[in-house]
């Protein structure tokens, strides 16, 4: 009877945990970013997230950064955004043209 009720607490605990672990996954559409020209690659790493394109459409978990230092590394790696979200906060006009002056055009025309 012991054997089983020490079974059943395990079996509990282990249910528990990985319910928890579910909860701790970081949000994946914490930034979501609209580039002006398609992203060159399908998964960029910027100031350490992975941000996932498909196309022209970019999104990626939170990071620790403030969004218009992760907008202005974007811009940097990946080219002019025309929209730009990290969680609530949302760039209007003037932020997106700020983050925007923030371009390395010599390094996009590389590319």
């Amino acid at each position: 009877m012991v054997r089983i009720a020490a079974l059943l607490f395990s079996l509990i605990g282990s249910f528990a945990l990985l319910g928890s672990a579910a909860i701790a996954q970081p949000n994946a559409g914490f930034y979501s970013v609209t580039l002006a020209n398609e992203a060159p690659e399908a998964k960029q790493i910027v100031r350490g997230t992975l941000f996932s394109c498909n196309g022209a459409t970019c999104a990626a978990g939170e990071g620790t950064s403030r969004p218009a230092i992760v907008c202005a590394s974007v811009v940097k790696q990946l080219g002019p955004v025309t929209s730009f979200r990290a969680g609530d906060v949302v760039l209007d006009g003037e932020g997106l043209a700020k983050c925007n002056a923030k371009a390395d055009t010599t390094k996009l025309v590389r590319r």
